[in-house]
């Protein structure tokens, strides 16, 4: 804050700037800075005490300005004030005081020739005291002997050392006396008044230490681990976070965090990097520069916090095993899938049996494999915290530990596609590296069942039958998982021969997908089959006779009576009638349709060859579908 004069004095120049503005160098209203920050304490008590009512207390009021020294009212009454101001230091517990600075300005004097005016800290009151019952004095803290730019001035104390005390000491109140050294305190011309206005105001400067979050400390992706064994990290070792915090919302952008590290036996070696810009309550990260990190060394780390104004403690202590050494690639083999090489190709319906081989060196803790490419082991920034998350790669899918360091394993497989098929595999480390690629390529037979319609043409709105079927050469089937439209897996026991059904009601509009797989009794699962319906938008038409048949082939006959039931378009739920015609230009017929939708009608050809019917569907309000059924089918010569 801004004193208006030294310790002993004002200087006019600074006076007199602050005559016209008062205490507004205390405004709210100012930017907001970084740490540290200053305060308007909030009050408790302010008011003054007179010498001639021993027993009574002046609480401040308004429009009151408030006596200080010694004053002589009209009846010749000698009246000796001193004026306590008590401050609340609660919302500084923790917090870090660099400064404490009281405010008066003055309103009258009885001689601007003389001013002594000092400022005590006395035992803490809550409520304004009397003059028989003051707090009792425990230091003196500052004093303006000075007579300049009286009697309007302004006049600060420090009171830096007694607010950083009392805050140390847990004390919730200071109260300060404001008073007339004892030596003129009985003379009228050291008396005064202090404007009511601005009253006794406390501004305290302070700061918020930021901490540095000992649960939220990571390393290469993982939590810190603060003791042996030590994490074996690869890739992503460099990568060190920590998380901040600042009580102070002006701080809360702008923190620095510092990151020391050095090798474990090796303390005297520590290093420090730092970023700036943290976020509390984020990590904030450094990527230590190439080269600070050597292969096999074990190091230590600790991180802590600051706000440009104060640090943190140290974090604890983390440590890891730097581990830059990719493994060497494994060898695979098949008991019973030959290699592509051999011309071979593998069995129908047998799960794949595959042996990775880490060919003795020690190095390799298991391995990585899939029918597509591997791709890389990433790490995201998917924390709660902004921080970087790698997973263990043994919790990865596809992933299998060796039998022993450099051993092998052997994993049963289902190929997902047929044909030439490839088998990437890799070697990992304890440290989550990997080796470059191996290969196993192997001829795979088609083996997706099939998906037969049991039950005619599907039509929106009816019941649609799916015959399940193994395909060729593929046994044992015990059951099928089938998904219909993207829903919930469902599973179909299969009957001896290997087959089931599968039946749902055609309920979308747009139409239905499938996706089918079989499981035998060895384990094998096939590639998936997908089927699919699509439903033409027009009204439904079907024949009981006039049938369309897949080669074209002519039906029915000249004389020969059909029946041709119409159902409504896709979606339609309030279909009136149909308008239909066998020959085209004819006026449509209009046949009114029953409750579920559909009408039925009849038809004898009485010439050979083919015939289209056009078929409309019609709503009650005589809206015409948009799409028509173009029903084609050739009339035979001939019953």
């Amino acid at each position: 804050m801004i004193r208006t004069g030294p310790r002993r004095g004002l200087t006019g120049a600074l006076a007199l700037a602050l005559g016209a503005a008062g205490l507004a160098v205390v405004s709210t209203a100012t930017p907001a800075v970084a740490a540290p920050h200053y305060d308007s304490t909030p009050s408790v008590q302010i008011g003054w005490t007179d010498s001639a009512t021993p027993k009574t207390a002046y609480p401040w009021n308004d429009e009151t300005h408030m006596p200080l020294g010694t004053r002589v009212d009209d009846e010749g009454k000698s009246h000796t004030s001193r004026i306590y101001a008590t401050f609340d230091l609660s919302s500084y517990e923790d917090r870090k005081i660099y400064g404490g600075t009281v405010f008066i300005q003055e309103y009258s004097a009885g001689d601007c020739a003389k001013r002594a005016i000092e400022i005590w800290r006395t035992e803490p009151v809550s409520e304004t005291p009397t003059w028989n019952r003051a707090p009792k004095p425990l230091a003196k803290l500052d004093e303006i002997l000075t007579p300049e730019w009286c009697p309007k001035a302004n006049i600060s104390f420090d009171v830096t050392a007694a607010v950083q005390d009392a805050v140390a000491q847990q004390q919730r109140l200071i109260t300060f006396e404001i008073r007339v050294p004892e030596q003129y305190e009985s003379d009228p011309a050291y008396g005064r008044r202090l404007n009511w206005y601005r009253s006794v105001g406390l501004t305290t400067k302070y700061n918020s230490v930021p901490k540095v979050d000992n649960k939220h400390l990571y390393n290469g992706g993982f939590p810190c681990t603060p003791a042996q064994p030590y994490s074996r990290l690869g890739g992503f070792a460099n990568v060190l976070q920590a998380v901040g915090t600042d009580a102070d919302p002006n701080d809360e952008r702008g923190l620095t965090t510092e990151f020391a590290i050095w090798p474990a036996d090796e303390p005297e070696a520590r290093k420090v990097f730092s970023k700036e810009y943290g976020i509390s309550g984020r990590v904030n990260t450094v990527n230590l520069p190439e080269g600070t990190l050597v292969d096999g060394e074990s190091y230590a780390w600790q991180a802590r916090v600051s706000d440009r104004v104060d640090f943190s403690s140290w974090s604890k202590k983390c440590y890891f095993t730097y581990d830059g050494t990719r493994p060497t690639a494994p060898t695979v083999t098949s008991a019973n899938y030959p290699s592509s090489n051999t011309g071979q190709w593998a069995p129908a319906g047998a799960p794949a049996v595959f042996t990775f081989s880490g060919n003795g060196n020690t190095d390799v803790a298991g391995f990585q494999y899939s029918w597509n490419d591997l791709g890389v082991n990433v790490c995201e920034a998917s924390g709660d915290l902004g921080q970087w998350v790698c997973r263990d790669p043994f919790s990865l899918p596809n992933t299998v530990r060796a039998d022993a360091p450099g051993g092998s394993a052997t994993v049963t497989l289902n190929p997902v596609g047929s044909g030439p098929q490839r088998l990437t595999v890799r070697s990992i480390d304890l440290a989550g590296n990997v080796s470059a690629a191996t290969v196993y390529e192997t001829l795979v037979r088609w083996s997706a069942p099939e998906v037969r319609v049991e039950n005619g043409e599907p039509q929106w709105g009816q019941e649609v039958v799916l015959k399940l079927v193994p395909a060729n050469g593929v046994t044992g089937v015990r059951e099928y998982e089938v998904t219909l439209d993207n829903g919930e897996p469902q599973t179909r026991p299969a009957d001896e021969d290997g087959t089931a059904r599968f039946s749902f009601t055609a309920t979308n509009p747009n139409g239905h997908s499938l996706k089918v797989r079989s499981r035998s009794e060895n384990g094998f699962v096939s590639q998936e089959a997908t089927w699919s319906a699509y439903f033409w938008p027009g009204p439904g038409v079907k024949s009981d006779v006039y049938v369309q048949t897949p080669d074209g082939s002519p039906v029915g006959g000249v004389g020969v009576q059909g029946s041709f039931t119409f159902s409504p378009p896709p979606g339609w739920t309030d279909t009136a009638a149909y308008r239909y015609s066998f020959i085209d230009g004819e006026e449509l017929t209009e046949v009114a349709a029953g409750a579920d939708g559909r009408a039925t009608i009849t038809w004898t050809p009485t010439t050979s060859g083919w015939v289209t019917l056009t078929v409309f569907a019609v709503k009650p309000d005589g809206t015409w579908s948009e799409y028509g059924n173009w029903y084609s089918f050739e009339v035979a010569a001939t019953s």
